[in-house]
């Protein structure tokens, strides 16, 4: 099927009707963007050049199959709302039409002059690598602070050092810590930072902490801010909560020079009806292109529905495929992993990965420390170490 048109956003969908397919689609994406002509005479040659069209179609059977529609890039202010218009593009109304029986944004394609306008990882595999101070193919093994909530500061801490004395390279806050008056982010985003930084004084290890920041768009910023100047070398928060706008305010503001863990809570409620929706590998697109460095796969193994190789096989390419200047952005596998688990998804994802267990690091019969080098030596029986 032919994705990629020059000067379009080429957005491919899954469609079921009650009419003819292609017909259907004809309408479809004519609606979508010029809609009829309503002025006198004859159509502008601008009006002609502005509607989107059907560029391909896949039957899959009597009334459905997989579509590919054209949308003209000069429709939209690319250097101002690049984002905005292409979402706007291709998550329309139409889904609500009674003839589409089902309808599923699946995937789209940007020309190199579209994905320009975007900021994309700033820091990578690489980058990270760079920060940790460790070597290329090296597995990064890190983990999540647990319990998620009813946590002093204090507390947070002394779970963050244990891990990193352990040797863990990586430590993030659950998305429930909502920085609740018991243990507000700065605070907690101090103590956890100076006890990491006395942990890398006596062993060496280096890691990196993303504390929670989600908030509204308006504030955003501050949290981020706050957060870094507390001591985080790394951020998280909940795109999809907080606003894609927001990773790329974060991505692109010279004051937040960090890696961000675009966290993707929710997308489930956009993607798990068969057949409608927005497909997951859509959502990791667009928050690779926003700037986000880290994003969720549900770990092999694990514990949230459909998180086997059927959607990591989606999203595991979309993080990494070609988009212009964009960085590919690095796949946190996590979701019930732990020791047993963690060689296949090392085979799996290679060591271009996180690798982050929470309970099945704090639920370890030996403590954080036995959990941490469980997960470590699973590392290295799966990599002949």
């Amino acid at each position: 099927m032919k994705t990629r048109q020059d000067g379009c956003l080429v957005a491919q969908f899954y469609l079921e009707t009650e009419g003819d397919l292609v017909e259907t689609a004809k309408e479809t994406v004519r609606h979508e963007t010029a809609g009829k002509w309503d002025r006198p005479g004859i159509p502008s040659d601008l009006f002609q050049r502005s509607a989107g069209y059907l560029l391909d179609h896949e039957q899959t059977g009597p009334k459905q199959g997989i579509i590919a529609f054209a949308y003209p890039l000069h429709n939209l202010d690319l250097e101002h709302s690049a984002f905005t218009g292409i979402w706007v593009s291709m998550v329309t109304g139409m889904s609500a039409m009674p003839n589409l029986k089902k309808y599923r944004l699946l995937d789209f394609t940007l020309p190199e002059e579209a994905s320009a306008h975007f900021p994309g990882p700033r820091f990578g595999i690489e980058g990270t690598r760079k920060i940790l101070r460790i070597s290329e193919h090296e597995p990064i093994i890190g983990t999540i602070v647990k319990p998620t909530v009813g946590l002093t500061a204090d507390e947070v801490a002394v779970i963050c050092g244990e891990a990193a004395a352990a040797g863990i390279k990586f430590i993030k806050d659950d998305e429930r810590m909502m920085n609740p008056a018991y243990c507000p982010l700065k605070e907690r985003v101090a103590k956890v930072a100076q006890r990491l930084r006395q942990v890398y004084e006596e062993t060496g290890n280096k890691v990196i902490y993303a504390p929670h920041i989600t908030t509204g768009p308006d504030k955003i910023l501050d949290n981020a801010k706050i957060a870094v100047e507390a001591g985080a070398n790394a951020l998280m928060f909940v795109f999809i909560a907080a606003g894609f706008e927001s990773l790329r305010l974060v991505a692109e503001s010279p004051d937040i020079k960090v890696p961000i863990y675009a966290h993707c809570c929710g997308k489930e409620h956009w993607s798990r009806a068969e057949g409608q929706g927005i497909d997951p590998r859509v959502v990791a697109k667009l928050a690779r292109m926003m700037g986000g460095d880290y994003f969720r796969i549900g770990a092999l193994g694990g514990y949230f529905a459909k998180h086997e190789v059927g959607e990591a096989a989606v999203l595991k390419p979309a993080l990494a495929e070609a988009m212009g200047h964009l960085l590919p952005a690095v796949p946190a596998v996590s979701g019930g992993l732990d020791p047993g688990n963690l060689g296949d998804n090392i085979r799996y994802f290679g060591t271009d990965a996180l690798f982050l267990a929470g309970t099945g690091i704090a639920r370890h019969p030996d403590g954080i420390r036995g959990g941490v080098r469980a997960m470590a030596e699973a590392a290295s029986a799966v990599l002949g170490g």
